[in-house]
């Protein structure tokens, strides 16, 4: 899957510690450009994205970059007990932060209705 190659003792360069096979460079770009052709139509809506390393997360797609995505997610709903006069919540923009996470790190991206 890549490169490693050696170090030659006596050199005064830089010493390589990784290169990229050039086959996975180009399966790479596809995949980016694949990803980015699904979820650009879908800015917005809410969306749930499991990463390779199991964790998931849930929020409003609000943008992608080639490299990430970004999610406003809820600050696990706390609403600092404040209610307006119906006993609903009142939300203030500390309650929402911006998720970033890798686009290659993505195994599974589902789309709310």
């Amino acid at each position: 899957m890549y490169n490693n190659p050696t170090h030659h003792h006596g050199h005064q360069g830089p010493q390589v510690l990784y290169q990229a096979d050039p086959q996975w460079q180009s399966v790479i770009k596809h995949k980016r450009e694949e990803l980015m052709h699904a979820l650009h139509p879908h800015m917005g809506r809410t969306i749930r994205v499991t990463t390779i390393d199991g964790h998931t997360h849930e929020g409003v797609l609000i943008n992608a970059d080639g490299h990430h995505v970004y999610l406003q997610v809820s600050s696990h709903g706390h609403h600092h007990g404040q209610h307006d006069g119906h006993g609903r919540p009142i939300y203030t923009p500390a309650q929402f932060q911006i998720l970033t996470l890798v686009l290659f790190e993505l195994l599974v991206i589902l789309l709310y209705a």
